[in-house]
């Protein structure tokens, strides 16, 4: 089975090692970001905080037991010629696998009962090892479409350098 999707993306994505370095560097309440803009303290997490969303088409399919959502892209958000698959099984669906084909290649798997799993980014330079720490897995998808939020920690060498949330929702056209 095969259905045409709209799929709305909005990624949170925090740095973390800025945000502990605002953190540390504050006086008096307040921080100095590297855009020169003084702020309260109470701020850090949403200054080194990217929001990123898109809306992309592609399509929704059940096969052998196995669900893929799969989209180009779009080359503003920094994978240029990039096809990512979002795969799970219905009856698992505190588990997915993310992955992306073309000029940079990734796997991550995000498991709420094996947290850590290693992960690597393919890249025409080389190869980024890192481990993705997942904190929480929601997906309400069905062949009618559904939400998904994926909320984890990226690792690299034992310190967790980023936080990423994405919402992900999945309309059938």
């Amino acid at each position: 089975m095969k259905k045409n999707v709209r799929i709305r993306i909005r990624a949170a994505v925090t740095d973390l090692v800025l945000a502990e370095r605002y953190q540390n560097t504050a006086h008096d309440g307040f921080f100095t970001t590297d855009e020169g803009k003084t702020l309260p303290v109470a701020s850090v997490t949403e200054a080194a905080s990217q929001i990123i969303t898109y809306t992309v088409y592609g399509c929704y399919t059940r096969e052998d037991g196995v669900v893929t959502i799969c989209y180009t892209e779009p080359s503003e958000v920094g994978y240029e010629n990039c096809i990512t698959s979002l795969i799970f099984r219905p009856e698992e669906k505190e588990v997915l696998t993310m992955v992306r084909s073309g000029d940079v290649r990734a796997a991550f798997r995000f498991d709420r009962k094996e947290r850590r799993q290693k992960c690597s980014y393919e890249t025409p330079i080389m190869p980024i090892e890192f481990t993705v720490n997942t904190r929480s897995v929601r997906n309400t998808v069905t062949e009618e479409g559904g939400t998904m939020l994926l909320d984890y920690y990226l690792e690299v060498r034992g310190v967790n350098t980023e936080r990423n949330r994405l919402f992900i929702e999945v309309e059938v056209l």
